[in-house]
């Protein structure tokens, strides 16, 4: 009988091994005439937006019940606000001016460098960081309600956790119910969600030394013309940003206060660049969970992204930072969000920002660029 236990348990064993060694999981279904750039409407995507919605804003109301400041549902605590510019580059590959990519020019920014949990706490716990970049002065018809500005939106990792949003709808009901692993390992073994498992793994494990020094994706694909694209966010080579080492006894809020140093000091610089699809099938616009190889399809640098030396770290630039909406949707068309994830997105982040600017007594108001709180 022991024996026999021995050898199930065994079995269990090499089926995880196995599995966490295949790599992604199985991927969202891909229809068989996927094409370039193609979008696919995913089953109940409605009903789908609509709950994750209301659990959002339902979470919310629950955290800041007793606060004067109802923060964000993602990437609530920011670890500064600043300011900068943002460089359209000469050299542009002509199948990628489209959109602010157009032509060469520069565009004032505001950019929120952010984490993604929503209880605060230790910097040196992994989590996933944020870059919400809002240029400003971005002529033409938007998707969303903002009328001048666009915003891109990226993280410290390639790719989402899970590909689909009912995956994604499950893992918030575990996560805020408290009980993220019964999503992970719920059911038996070979129901077990082992490749947003180690993705998640992998998240948590991976240390920042500053916000400044690391690079950042968008995850999700965007129109570009006619086809679809990813973004990227990496430090210029060779800028001052560019290289930086663990602290050797980071504090709580080490991120913040690594910033504070280096914007006090010197300008940072990042590259802002982008990535065609050129294969539907390894490169799926539906399935986020999925890494866009960049030896099929190498980014492109198509912008700079400049900041300037200065002080952020003051009261009254918070408070402004909190009042911006950061949403892939303040968009030109030429941008447009694809993919279910995104379309979900959509209607979750108009429901909660329409409910957190009522809930704080602000009118929405788009940036000038010419801002200053020093």
């Amino acid at each position: 009988m022991l024996k026999k236990i021995a050898y199930i348990l065994m079995g269990l064993v090499a089926l995880l091994v196995l599995s966490i060694a295949i790599g992604q999981g199985p991927y969202v279904e891909i229809p068989a005439d996927v094409e370039l750039g193609k979008e696919y409407e995913f089953p109940g995507e409605a009903a789908i937006a609509e709950e994750t919605a209301q659990l959002m804003i339902n979470s919310i109301e629950e955290r800041h019940k007793n606060d004067d400041l109802t923060l964000r549902d993602a990437h609530p605590f920011a670890h500064g606000c600043v300011r900068g510019s943002f460089q359209v580059q000469s050299e542009v590959p002509a199948s990628m001016r489209h959109g602010v990519f157009a032509a060469a020019g520069s565009y004032p920014v505001w950019i929120r460098f952010s984490n993604g949990g929503v209880k605060r706490k230790p910097d040196i716990e992994g989590d996933i960081r944020g870059m919400g970049i809002k240029l400003i002065g971005v002529p033409g018809p938007k998707v969303g309600p903002e009328k001048n500005t666009q915003d891109f939106l990226v993280i410290t990792n390639p790719v989402m956790p899970a590909g689909d949003p009912g995956e994604y709808l499950e893992l918030f009901k575990a996560a805020i119910g408290g009980k993220p692993m019964g999503y992970f390992l719920g059911g038996m073994p070979w129901d077990w969600k082992l490749s947003a498992f180690r993705k998640v793994i992998q998240i948590r494990s991976r240390e920042i030394p500053s916000m400044l020094s690391t690079r950042y994706w968008s995850t999700v694909p965007f129109r570009l013309g006619e086809t679809a694209v990813k973004y990227s966010v990496r430090p210029c080579e060779g800028a001052p940003n560019a290289e930086r080492a663990m602290p050797e006894y980071p504090g709580d809020n080490y991120l913040r206060e690594t910033m504070v140093e280096q914007l006090g000091e010197e300008n940072a610089c990042f590259d802002f660049m982008v990535q065609a699809q050129v294969d539907p099938r390894l490169m799926p616009v539906e399935d986020p969970a999925v890494d866009w190889d960049e030896a099929l399809s190498p980014f492109v640098t198509v912008a700079k992204i400049e900041i300037p030396a200065q002080t952020f770290d003051t009261p009254a630039q918070h408070r402004f930072c909190e009042n911006l909406t950061l949403n892939p949707f303040n968009s030109l068309e030429a941008h447009r969000p694809l993919g279910a994830l995104n379309r979900v997105r959509k209607q979750v982040y108009d429901r909660i920002a329409e409910y957190r600017l009522k809930k704080n007594a602000v009118v929405r108001t788009e940036p000038t660029g010419a801002e200053r709180f020093e």
